[in-house]
């Protein structure tokens, strides 16, 4: 009975043919694509943003960085940490010439999303591809990291209210405002609001309201400095004109 039962059960078994992949049999095969990035930094994780930049460093093994990858590595971070770097460029003592304009495109794009109330930055896929190589990425990442470190050891998380989905969408705002002003063209009227930005950025980063409040009075400050020297420039064309006209 029980050999009979055994030889029905093989019957049947070869009664069914296996199902086939369009590709070939529906065989398991060997996962051969591209290293997955590093987890992602989700709303639970305490460990500060340099551990992570680290810790994404060295699990690249020698792939590129490209900024889609760095931002699920950064997770809910993300916002705050490309912020913070698109921003810092500016504070650089460097003639380079529509730098402001060049890196106020993206963190106008970042204010915006954030105004609007996304949880994450969202990249158009051609500049999500944008790719550097490893190497590179380290090189900046060794001499960035003392001073994301030496930030760090002031900010912790505290007013954690003020960052909340609300208060993030009015720092989304502010931040709008700041990057505007960043693009245009000031003499000697963008460091502030760069410098406010960057504040700003590492706030969200790193979850620290009293940071925020900070961010935001340097970048009243800045906002009335370059009012200033708008209105200056202003008077001096139209006394300019004046005297022309004289």
């Amino acid at each position: 009975m029980m050999e009979s039962t055994i030889a029905h059960t093989l019957q049947g078994a070869s009664d069914h043919p296996r199902r086939e992949s369009p590709g070939g049999p529906d065989l398991e095969q060997p996962d051969t694509a591209a290293p997955k990035p590093p987890l992602e930094a989700g709303p639970g994780d305490s460990r500060r943003t340099s551990v992570i930049l680290r810790e994404y460093a060295s699990g690249l093994g020698g792939t590129s960085v490209n900024l889609g990858s760095l931002r699920y590595a950064l997770g809910d971070r993300g916002f705050g940490m490309l912020i913070f770097v698109f921003a810092l460029p500016n504070l650089i003592p460097v003639n380079i010439p529509l730098l402001s304009a060049v890196l106020g495109v993206p963190l106008v794009l970042l204010a915006a999303q954030l105004f609007w109330g996304r949880h994450e930055p969202w990249f158009p896929a051609w500049l999500a591809r944008r790719a550097m190589p490893s190497a590179s990425f380290e090189a900046v990442l060794r001499r960035s990291l003392p001073y994301l470190q030496r930030a760090e050891s002031v900010l912790r998380p505290r007013l954690t209210p003020i960052l909340s989905w609300t208060g993030e969408r009015l720092i989304g705002f502010a931040l709008l405002v700041l990057t505007v002003v960043l693009t245009l063209p000031i003499p000697f009227g963008n460091w502030l609001p760069a410098f406010a930005i960057a504040i700003l950025g590492l706030a969200i980063a790193e979850k620290d309201g009293v940071a925020v409040l900070v961010g935001l009075v340097v970048g009243v400050v800045s906002l009335f400095v370059a009012g200033t020297v708008v209105v200056g420039l202003v008077k001096g064309f139209l006394l300019f004109l004046s005297k022309v006209a004289a």
